[in-house]
């Protein structure tokens, strides 16, 4: 049997959950921008900490995968609900009957596994997102929108053939389901969307989420989450120093991907889509100081991008003494972020009274 979605339109994007949730939430007729849905999953965060089974640090400048889609549920009235099974046929079978009745569906892989990326051995991240929208059985295939398109790739590997949308394998689709690699396992997770309830956003659901946001940046429990992490992050530059070369190269283009755009940030470790977001919601709230707000976190990404462009000169053999460098901006960095975060929630709570 061969099944393909008539009517989905697969999109490119700068982040693979925002851009899966918006194609598909587009197909049902609900229109929301990237940076909008970002903003109402109260996205912006940080997170930096070490796991023995990888060779560089796990860093990151979005909210916690599964936390996000929780918090758009939340603050957008689109109900997302995350569904997993243990056993890899039920996963097929289930994804097969909701592709039958013409509803796309967001699947959580290991992005090692999708030969189509071509990733390094060592580049791993589980809770990547694609939109599955069709089926082949005859063939062996599935069709997939990735966040790529023709001429825009989603990786730093040379090998890498983007387009607007893959046919993969079947069983290349399980493996990347299935897999226990770490960081984040994606556990056969699937998204399942209602879009019933969603009507048009409100003032109360734009200040809500901001406010939220906010406050989990600014007093996330653990050192390795949000502000803190940022100053974690920095202090960390002194045990880099030490690090062996091979680490060291391994560990600065890492830290370039979760920062640079091609990592699915939209720039500046995600504060450029944070940004975009608090220029459209001064719009669409009729609140001018969330644009001027805005304005400040678009060129707090541009020093996010020097960091992540100094780490990638020090992954082209640049000497560790950049190092240093870096500790300082990231320093300078959690200042301005510390000032941001606080002038917006001033702002809210001055707007919301």
């Amino acid at each position: 049997m061969k099944h393909i979605i008539k009517d989905f339109n697969p999109l490119s994007g700068k982040n693979d959950i925002t851009t899966a949730i918006r194609e598909v939430i587009k197909y049902y007729g609900v229109n929301l921008s990237e940076e909008m849905l970002f903003g109402l999953g109260a996205g912006l965060h940080f997170y930096y900490f070490n796991m023995r089974s990888l060779p560089h640090p796990v860093i990151g400048g979005r909210m916690l995968p599964r936390k996000f889609e929780e918090n758009l549920t939340q603050h957008s009235h689109i109900n997302i609900q995350i569904k997993t099974t243990e056993d890899d046929k039920s996963a097929w079978n289930l994804l097969r009957s909701k592709l039958i009745l013409d509803h796309p569906v967001i699947v959580y892989v290991e992005m090692s596994e999708l030969d189509y990326l071509h990733m390094p051995p060592d580049q791993r991240f589980g809770s990547h997102c694609v939109t599955v929208f069709g089926f082949d059985e005859e063939k062996n295939v599935v069709y997939v929108s990735d966040r790529d398109q023709v001429g825009f790739p989603i990786t730093v590997s040379p090998h890498e053939q983007p387009q607007s949308f893959h046919m993969i394998p079947m069983p290349e689709l399980s493996r990347a389901r299935i897999s226990k690699l770490e960081p984040f396992p994606p556990d056969n997770i699937w998204l399942e969307i209602e879009w019933n309830y969603y009507h048009f956003l409100t003032r109360g659901q734009i200040f809500s989420a901001i406010k939220e946001n906010m406050i989990r940046f600014l007093n996330a429990p653990h050192t390795s989450e949000g502000l803190r992490a940022i100053l974690l992050f920095a202090r960390s530059m002194d045990k880099w120093k030490n690090w062996s070369a091979a680490r060291l190269n391994r560990a600065a283009l890492n830290a370039f991907i979760m920062i640079d755009q091609i990592g699915g940030t939209g720039g500046g470790a995600f504060r450029k889509m944070y940004g975009n977001f608090l220029l459209e919601a001064s719009h669409q709230a009729a609140a001018p100081a969330l644009g001027a707000i805005g304005e400040q976190y678009l060129f707090l990404g541009e020093q996010w991008d020097e960091v992540g462009h100094l780490f990638f000169n020090l992954y082209q053999g640049e000497q560790p003494d950049i190092l240093e460098d870096i500790k300082n901006k990231l320093l300078q960095i959690a200042v301005v972020e510390k000032g941001l975060a606080n002038q917006l929630l001033s702002v809210i709570n001055a707007i919301s009274e």
